[in-house]
């Protein structure tokens, strides 16, 4: 599938008039959907994706191929390997941050956590959320939920579900802790509940 590319006058900068040509790519074994794709604004060619059951996985611009990153994760912690959001240091691109769980309901009864690494997903350490985290529930692809400030890279923020607000690390994801005077703590519906709500038609007469 071929789309023609449109030319971009209004900003007068420079552009290829050939057409883009889109095709399949092989990401790896993990399944699902892939709802989230981060780019490095620091490091050309870096880029991260994220699946809502499978893991996360880094472009290797050498072979043209998806690594995976988070392989090491076993059946104990099988909900970890579901990634709601992805975040790439805008300063030092080998610090990336990704926060896991795959389900908020009675599906998973482990909470989610922050998995951080220093050398672009290679290594990662483990950091507990007291809450759960939903890779997998409704809006999973309606953005990125994790954030770095770019003033200050140590500081970090992180929007959940199921009503626990905002929260924020002041040392790069080692601690966190909630934003208590941010007001708005997300109104929002248990997945279990969504498939309670009863669907009702009207037929105009």
């Amino acid at each position: 599938m071929s789309v023609q590319s449109v030319p971009r006058v209004s900003s007068g900068l420079p552009f290829d008039s050939s057409p883009y040509s889109f095709n399949n790519i092989v990401i790896g074994g993990g399944g699902g959907f892939i709802p989230g794709i981060v780019f490095s604004t620091k490091q050309p060619g870096l880029v991260c994706a994220r699946t809502d059951i499978g893991g996360a996985y880094r472009f290797d611009s050498n072979s043209g191929r998806w690594t995976p990153l988070l392989d090491w994760i076993g059946f104990p912690n099988w909900n970890l390997s579901g990634v709601e959001s992805i975040a790439i240091d805008p300063v030092d691109p080998q610090r990336v941050y990704l926060a896991v769980g795959t389900y908020t309901n009675e599906y998973a009864t482990q909470n989610g956590a922050i998995l951080r690494s220093s050398d672009q997903g290679r290594t990662f350490q483990t950091i507990g959320l007291p809450f759960k985290v939903g890779s997998n529930m409704p809006g999973r692809g309606m953005g990125e939920r994790l954030a770095i400030d770019p003033n200050n890279t140590n500081i970090l923020y992180l929007g959940t579900r199921s009503g626990n607000g905002l929260w924020r690390s002041m040392d790069s994801g080692a601690t966190w802790s909630k934003v208590t005077n941010f007001p708005d703590t997300g109104p929002y519906t248990s997945h279990r509940a969504a498939h309670r709500i009863p669907m009702t038609t009207t037929r105009s007469a």
